[in-house]
Formats: C-alpha cells, sequence, structure tokens
C-alpha cells in the first residue's frame, strides 16, 4: 500500500510517478498503471481546483483490483450522475472516463471525505485478459 500527499497542483506529477512506481513494484501491468494514472490524475486535479486544502491518494492492490482512496480535507463527492460532455465542451469528459475505466467509486466520510475507485480487468502482467 501507499499513501501520497499532495500539497498542490506542482506536487502532482511527482505524485504521480510515485503511484507509478507502485504499482510497478507489485507487478501490475502498463495498461492497467496507465489507466489508474489518469483516474488518479482527473480525481485529484479536480480536487485541488475545487476545494481548499490538501489532496492525497491512497492506492492497494486488493482482490484482484487496484483501490485508490482520494483523500481531501475539505468536502469532496463525485456527482450521483455522470454523463459524458460534448466532444468540444472544455469541461465534463474527466469524470466520465473515471466511472468507464473504474468498476465503481463509493463516497465515505469516515476517516475524511474519500472516494473510493476500484480499477476494471485483470491487473497483474502474469494474467491473461478476461472478458468484462
Amino acid at each position: 500500500m501507499v499513501v501520497i500527499k499532495i500539497k498542490n497542483t506542482a506536487a502532482l506529477q511527482e505524485a504521480l510517478i510515485e503511484l507509478t512506481d507502485f504499482l510497478e513494484s507489485v507487478g501490475v501491468s502498463e495498461e492497467q498503471i496507465f489507466d489508474s494514472k489518469l483516474v488518479a490524475c482527473e480525481l485529484l486535479s479536480n480536487v485541488l481546483r475545487h476545494t481548499e486544502g490538501e489532496t492525497g491518494i491512497q492506492s492497494e492492490i486488493k482482490d484482484g483490483h487496484i483501490e485508490m482512496k482520494i483523500l481531501s480535507e475539505t468536502f469532496f463527492a463525485l456527482p450521483e450522475t455522470i454523463r459524458c460532455s460534448g466532444l468540444f465542451s472544455e469541461h465534463g469528459r474527466g469524470l466520465f472516463l473515471v466511472n468507464e475505466l473504474s468498476e465503481g467509486n463509493f463516497f465515505s466520510e469516515k476517516d475524511g471525505i474519500r472516494v473510493l475507485l476500484k480499477i476494471k480487468k485483470c491487473i497483474y502482467k502474469c494474467c491473461k485478459m478476461l472478458p468484462l
């Protein structure tokens, strides 16, 4: 498990490198690392953009999934309904992508605001891809 604190957008890139290092160390495939970084980047940048205070991410391998908890010092929850915006819209596609790549996301206020995501598909390099 890895827990990474992020104070501002300048620290986000370093956090994604640390997340990548952790996922590589436990044998996660390149495809799943890419998906995990995309999801993490989208959510963490949204927290930094729309709230005050620090954010962070806790990531671990659990039950054949990558679980990521997005942490926030202030209120942050994903909308109940997420729709993809138009192709030329400046906003709105990121959360749609998060939804498509994740098996689910769950909101909890326990121990601070947390959004738990499970990345879809078999994640280990030695596994064959299984149908969804």
